[in-house]
C-alpha cells in the first residue's frame, strides 16, 4: 500500500495520467458540477509530506485550491484566491498593487513561506509583500495551502504554514488560453498561456500584464508576470526539467492619509530552477533541484532611492523510499547561500539543513507521521524542528486528523548586521523566533444532503519574536531585538453544498484570538472574525452567475480599532461559442467605504468586463 507516486517520477504515459488526475481535483472535497450527487475525491497533495499522498491520509490541514473554479468567479490575482481559504487573512496596504501581507492562522506576515516549484521564495530579508501585491494565477497548475508549523520539511519562515505554487506541466497535445479584461480606474488585465507536449517532452509558457490607475491620485500600478516549464523524460527512469517564474512591477505609493510619505516602489523578482528525477528502483526515487533567486526592490521618495537586493543560490536533494508497503521515508539535505545588499551594504549568510520525515500506515485507514530537521546558519547558529501527525479515515465519509509541531524564523541579515543607511544598528546576539503549535480537525461528507464540511481547532505559541527597538530618540536609530511572546488560537470552518444542478454555495470562516502575551495586548491586523462566502448559479453549460461576500470584524491596528466591513461582489460568464466566453464582474457592489489598514482607503465600486478564448 504505497503513497500515490509523484507524477514527475513516472514514465511519460504514467506521468500524464497522474498529472491529469491531480488537475481534476480541488482543495476541499468537491461537488460534481453536472450532477446532484456530492463527490468526495481522494485528492492528491504534495506539500504535506514532500511526496504525493491522498488528503484522506494526510494529518495536516491542507487545501488543494481548484484554479478552474477560482477562475469562474472572475478572480485572477493570487492574493484574492488566498483570501478565499480558511485561516488565510490577507491585508493590503492600499489598493491594487500595494504591499499585501498574509497572516496565516495569525502568524506574522514574514512567518509564512511561499514555496514556488519546490523552492523557497521568501525569507526575512526578501519579503513577498510586493510580489503578492501584483502576482496572478497565470501559468499555475497547482496551488496548495498547508497550515500549521512546517519547519520540519521546509525550514525557516514556515511557522504559519506554506503556500505551495507549481508552474504548469505540459501534457500531450497543445492547449492555450488568451484573455483580456478592462474596467473601472482605467484597469486592464491580459494574459496568454500555452502548454503541450510531444512524446517525451513537455512545456508550458505564460505571460500576463496588469495595469490600473486605482482611485487615488498618483496611485498607478503596472506589472508583468511570466512563467515557464520545460521537461523531458530522458529514459523510463530519468526526468530532467527546469522552470522560471518572475514579476516586474512599478507602484506609485501615495502614502497613508494619516501621515503621507509618497514614493514609487519598483520590483524585479525572478526564480529559476533546474531539476532531475531518478526512479532508482520501484521503491526508491531521488530528486535534485538547483535554484537561483534574485529580488531587486527600490523605493524612491523625496529623500532619494533606497535600493535593496537579495539573491540566493539553493540546492535541495530529496530522496523518497518506500521501505515496505506500509512505510515511506522522505529524507534529504538543503543548502542555501544568500547575499543581501541594502543601500550598498553587502551581507552574506549560508544555511545547511538535514531533514527526514516518515509515514507509517499500520492499517489502510490509519496514517502516522513523524519528522525532524536541523538547520545551521553561519550567522545565528542552528535550529531543530520536529513534527508528529495522525490521520484516521473512520468511515468512507469521515476523516479525522491531528498534528503537533514546531517552527522557526531565522533573523534576516539586516537584523543581525544592521543597515547604517536605514539607521538600523547591528544585533549580533539576536536569536531565531520559535513556535510550537497543534491542531485537530474533521472532514465530513453528508451525501444525502449534498454537502461537505470541514472544521479545525488550532493553537500556537511563539517565543523570541522580533521587534524594532529605538535606542537613540535623537536620531531614531534602533535595532531588531527578541522581545515578545505571543499566542494564537482559533477555529477554521469550511463548507460546500450543491442541492441542485443549478445552485452551489461555499463558505469559509475563521475565528482567531491573537495576543501579545508580553504586553497583554492583541496582535495588530488579526481580526477575530473573517468570513468569505459565495453562491453560484449555473443555468446551463453556457452561462453562470454568482455573488461573493467577504466580512471582517473586530480588529486592532497601532492603537486604533478600524471599522468592521462587509463587501459584496457579483460575477458572471456567458459562453458564446465552444471556446469563446465573455465575462463581467462588479467589485464592492454596495460601494462600501472601508480600509484594510487605517489611512489606506480600499477601492470603491468597480465594473469590469472581458473576453476569454481557449484553444
Amino acid at each position: 500500500m504505497k503513497s500515490n507516486p509523484n507524477p514527475s517520477t513516472l514514465s511519460r504515459p504514467g506521468r500524464l495520467l497522474a498529472t491529469a488526475a491531480i488537475l481534476a481535483t480541488t482543495g476541499l472535497p468537491i461537488l460534481s458540477a453536472q450532477t446532484t450527487q456530492v463527490v468526495l475525491l481522494d485528492e492528491m497533495v504534495v506539500s504535506a509530506q514532500r511526496s504525493s499522498q491522498q488528503i484522506s491520509q494526510t494529518p495536516s490541514s491542507i487545501t488543494l485550491v481548484d484554479l478552474n473554479e477560482i477562475e469562474k468567479t472572475g478572480t485572477f490575482s493570487l492574493q484574492e484566491a488566498l483570501a478565499l481559504q480558511p485561516g488565510a487573512i490577507i491585508v493590503n496596504t492600499g489598493a491594487a498593487g500595494s504591499q499585501s501581507s498574509l497572516f496565516l492562522r495569525g502568524a506574522a506576515s514574514h512567518q509564512t513561506l511561499f514555496l514556488v516549484d519546490g523552492v523557497r521564495l521568501n525569507d526575512r530579508s526578501a519579503s513577498y509583500a510586493n510580489y503578492l501585491g501584483g502576482a496572478d494565477l497565470s501559468g499555475l497548475d497547482r496551488f496548495e495551502v498547508l497550515r500549521g508549523p512546517q519547519g520540519t520539511l521546509y525550514g525557516s519562515s514556515a511557522i504559519g504554514g506554506v503556500i505551495a505554487l507549481e508552474t504548469a506541466h505540459g501534457v500531450e497535445g497543445t492547449s492555450g488560453l488568451l484573455q483580456a479584461e478592462y474596467g473601472s480606474f482605467n484597469t486592464f488585465y491580459g494574459s496568454a498561456s500555452v502548454s503541450g507536449g510531444v512524446e517525451s517532452l513537455g512545456y508550458s509558457l505564460s505571460l500576463s500584464r496588469f495595469q490600473t490607475d486605482n482611485d487615488r491620485p498618483d496611485n498607478a500600478f503596472e506589472s508583468w508576470n511570466y512563467s515557464g516549464r520545460f521537461e523531458g523524460q530522458v529514459t523510463d527512469t530519468v526526468l530532467l526539467g527546469g522552470t522560471f517564474r518572475g514579476q516586474t512591477s512599478s507602484y506609485e505609493e501615495p502614502g497613508s492619509t494619516l501621515s503621507p510619505f509618497p514614493g514609487t516602489a519598483e520590483l524585479d523578482s525572478n526564480l529559476v530552477t533546474v531539476y532531475g528525477d531518478v526512479q532508482v528502483t520501484d521503491g526508491f526515487s531521488s530528486r535534485l533541484t538547483g535554484a537561483y533567486f534574485w529580488n531587486d526592490y527600490t523605493f524612491t521618495s523625496s529623500w532619494g532611492p533606497s535600493p535593496s537586493e537579495n539573491n540566493r543560490k539553493m540546492l535541495d536533494w530529496q530522496n523518497t523510499w518506500w521501505v515496505v508497503p506500509q512505510v515511506e521515508i522522505v529524507a534529504g539535505l538543503y543548502y542555501e547561500k544568500s547575499e543581501f545588499e541594502p543601500v550598498g551594504t553587502v551581507i552574506k549568510d549560508d544555511d545547511f539543513a538535514l531533514y527526514a520525515s516518515g509515514v507509517y500506515r499500520p492499517i489502510e485507514s490509519v496514517t502516522l507521521t513523524a519528522g525532524i530537521r536541523r538547520d545551521d546558519y553561519d550567522s545565528v547558529g542552528g535550529a531543530t524542528t520536529w513534527r508528529l501527525g495522525a490521520s484516521w479515515k473512520a468511515t468512507e465519509t469521515t476523516h479525522l486528523r491531528t498534528t503537533v509541531g514546531t517552527g522557526f524564523s531565522a533573523p534576516g541579515s539586516a537584523d543581525r548586521f544592521g543597515v547604517p543607511a536605514w539607521g538600523q544598528l547591528p544585533n549580533p546576539d539576536i536569536k531565531p523566533e520559535t513556535s510550537i503549535g497543534w491542531d485537530i480537525g474533521i472532514d465530513q461528507e453528508f451525501p444525502t444532503a449534498n454537502t461537505v464540511f470541514s472544521a479545525t481547532l488550532f493553537a500556537n505559541r511563539y517565543e523570541n519574536l522580533f521587534e524594532y527597538e529605538i535606542v537613540d530618540w535623537t536620531t531614531y536609530a534602533g535595532m531588531v531585538v527578541n522581545r515578545d511572546e505571543a499566542s494564537t488560537q482559533g477555529v477554521e470552518l469550511a463548507a460546500a453544498t450543491r442541492p441542485t444542478d443549478m445552485f452551489s454555495a461555499r463558505l469559509s470562516y475563521t475565528y482567531l484570538d491573537a495576543q501579545n502575551d508580553t504586553d497583554d495586548v492583541r496582535l495588530d491586523r488579526r481580526p477575530k472574525h473573517t468570513l468569505d462566502a459565495m453562491v453560484q448559479f449555473e443555468g446551463s453549460d453556457r452561462w453562470s452567475a454568482g455573488l461573493g461576500l467577504r466580512g471582517v470584524a473586530d480588529r486592532t491596528d497601532q492603537g486604533l480599532e478600524p471599522d468592521d466591513y462587509l463587501v459584496l461582489r457579483a460575477f458572471g460568464r456567458y459562453r458564446i461559442w465552444e471556446n469563446l466566453v465573455i465575462k463581467a464582474r462588479v467589485e464592492n457592489l454596495l460601494n462600501k467605504t472601508y480600509e484594510e489598514v487605517p489611512g489606506f482607503p480600499a477601492l470603491p465600486i468597480g465594473f469590469h468586463g472581458g473576453i476569454e478564448w481557449t484553444f
